[in-house]
């Protein structure tokens, strides 16, 4: 067992890892958390097949460290198999390398990148509730 001496000294020094750790993957954890509350608010509405494919692939951004930190990548949505980068320059990311990564995740059966300023993800519920 730890003596409460040194987990006092220890504790603010984990503290401040885990902080500059969120910051530097805020963008990161700022999707993820938006996927989270998305897939319990559509649990009911969507197939649980199409959920965990999103998580794979977000999980696969999560691993890339390019992708991960882009500033471009707003965020991802997956329809059907089909992965759809929301991005907010033309012309990224290189298609050859990074969408061969996502296409390799099981479930998934075409990646392609939107530069659409609009929320993706609610026009796409919009569309399935029509």
């Amino acid at each position: 067992m730890i003596p409460r001496s040194i987990k006092r000294r220890v504790r603010p020094m984990w503290l401040a890892a885990f902080g500059a750790a969120a910051w530097a993957n805020r963008q990161d954890l700022g999707r993820w958390a938006t996927f989270a509350k998305q897939a319990l608010n559509e649990r009911n509405t969507r197939p649980m097949s199409e959920i965990l494919t999103e998580a794979k692939v977000r999980a696969a951004v999560s691993m890339d460290p390019l992708l991960r930190r882009d500033p471009a990548l707003r965020d991802l949505t997956v329809r059907d198999g089909v992965v759809t980068l929301l991005a907010s320059q033309a012309g990224w990311p290189d298609p050859r390398e990074h969408f061969a990564k996502l296409s390799r995740v099981k479930g998934v059966t075409h990646v392609e990148t939107s530069t659409s300023p609009t929320d993706q993800h609610a026009a796409s519920l919009a569309e399935a509730a029509a």
